[in-house]
């Protein structure tokens, strides 16, 4: 990952998984626009008023991490390292999976 910097790939997956999620908007003009793009209903903007929150409020974390405590990746964490190293042995153990990952269904 030479050029890719932490900020620019936690953006690309933000976006990525928003547009996964919620569906590509459909694009037109005037009032069909309107009318069918989600992101125009309640419920679309109350979703990217919370995902632009909740991204501010990573990069907020990743700037006080960076400044504060000169970590700019999560591998460099202390905490991190003594739980891999006392607990979960390496990443992507089968601690590690079942502790640290998130599994996603499908709500109907």
């Amino acid at each position: 990952m030479g050029n890719i910097t932490r900020r620019a790939f936690i953006k690309f997956a933000g976006l990525t998984s928003f547009v996964l999620l919620t569906g590509f908007p459909k694009l037109g003009y005037g009032k069909e626009f309107i009318s069918n793009n989600f992101f125009d209903t309640p419920v679309g903007r109350q979703r990217i008023n919370l995902i632009k929150a909740r991204q501010a409020g990573q990069y907020k974390d990743d700037i006080i991490m960076r400044e504060k405590f000169k970590m700019a990746a999560s591998h460099e964490n202390p905490m991190i390292k003594k739980f891999y190293s006392e607990f979960a042995h390496h990443p992507l153990s089968e601690i590690s999976e079942a502790l640290l990952h998130t599994h996603y269904k499908a709500r109907v």
